[in-house]
């Protein structure tokens, strides 16, 4: 009786009595004590709301129903598909909407329905992880913003892969008080590929050069990450997994003075241990430190300018201090370049490898020998 009632009267009543008369249903349907016949009948019309081609009308029941648990979960559903201003109250707030059903909404909606459901008070862990896989940026730093939701650890790298290049969320990761090295990294990682992207898409450089330029920067990062990590073993093999470490970043790490970052790498990529692999080091000219080498995987051609660098680290010490400074040493990038005279390396990218660090290397001391000009802005 109710609903025919209620379209006869909608059939000529204006839209703004129409939403009046939907929210008076609405609450009706909450708060008003109602036997269930009753009640069901008030169901059915607000149903029957729902084709009613004034906004107003299908936004009052949003708003009235968004909160409630009590709430008919068929209106809710169709409420939570609706267009965006209508669907965000329910996709926030509603607690009639099930996790699976959640998911399904945030790989169907479009930014705003994941930001209004990564902004709900409680985001459980899958949900969490849909998002992370399908949310877009400004879901993904909504979610990593949100105290309420569950972030696993693989949640949370999945966002630093997807987005880590993005500023809102690359803030919203760095400000975790859990965040791993290997999250770091990751963070890093995405920041300069797509800042080596931008570059090379303004045509500030070619896009070698900025690939190149990039994959500097992240070897540079690396180091100074593992020489806070509390095992820069795992670290290292974090990157061996994700296909991001080489023989380069060992090398690099060797010549800015950072003995157990190599180590580490040697230990991580031969499996075998870290007394074991110091000791070969500290015997860097013997056979043992050249099966260690290889079993760690690097190229044999390599080995004369590793052992000279191990030399030259002889004589100059070692730094692996905890300030996590990540400069080469030039001395000892020229004791790698004079190793390398008069051999066959001198026709390889390894020795164009230890020409950019010995430049790398220059530059660095002139900056700590020399300040900067005030170069004016103008210029």
């Amino acid at each position: 009786m109710i609903v025919e009632r209620y379209l006869e009267w909608a059939a000529s009543a204006p839209a703004h009595l129409r939403a009046e008369a939907a929210g008076a249903l609405a609450r009706s349907y909450l708060h008003g004590g109602l036997e269930q016949p009753v009640r069901r009948d008030l169901g059915e019309a607000l149903l029957r709301c729902l084709d009613d081609p004034a906004f107003e009308v299908r936004l009052v029941i949003a708003r009235t129903f968004a909160s409630s648990a009590n709430a008919p979960h068929p209106i809710i559903l169709a409420l939570a598909q609706d267009v965006a201003e209508i669907a965000l109250p329910v996709l926030t707030r509603s607690p009639v909407l099930a996790d699976f059903e959640l998911v399904d909404l945030a790989a169907l909606g479009g930014a705003n329905a994941q930001c209004a459901i990564a902004s709900r008070a409680r985001v459980s862990a899958p949900v969490a992880a849909a998002l992370g896989e399908i949310g877009s940026a400004s879901a993904c730093e909504a979610l990593m913003r949100n105290g309420g939701a569950t972030l696993t650890l693989f949640t949370v790298q999945r966002i630093a892969e997807r987005h880590g290049g993005d500023a809102g969320v690359r803030n919203a990761l760095l400000a975790r008080d859990d965040l791993t090295p290997e999250l770091r990294q990751t963070v890093m990682r995405a920041f300069a590929l797509s800042l080596s992207s931008f570059v090379a898409e303004r045509g500030w450089l070619g896009a070698d050069r900025a690939c190149r330029a990039a994959e500097d920067a992240c070897d540079r990062g690396a180091i100074v990450i593992a020489a806070e990590a509390r095992d820069a073993r795992d670290f290292v093999l974090h990157l061996a997994n994700r296909g991001e470490f080489s023989p380069s970043l060992a090398l690099r790490a060797l010549l800015s003075g950072r003995q157990s970052l190599f180590e580490a790498s040697l230990s991580a990529l031969s499996g075998q241990d870290p007394k074991r692999v110091a000791g070969f080091v500290r015997a860097f000219e013997g056979r043992g430190f050249e099966a260690l080498y290889r079993d760690a995987g690097f190229p044999a051609s390599a080995l004369p300018v590793f052992r000279a660098a191990l030399s030259a680290a002889r004589e100059i010490g070692f730094v692996d201090d905890e300030s996590g400074r990540s400069e080469l040493s030039r001395r000892m990038v020229e004791r790698a370049l004079t190793a390398c005279e008069g051999t066959d390396l001198e026709a390889q990218p390894l020795f164009a490898l230890l020409r950019r660090f010995s430049a790398e290397a220059a530059r660095e001391e002139a900056r700590r020998a020399i300040p900067a000009p005030p170069f004016s802005r103008a210029a």
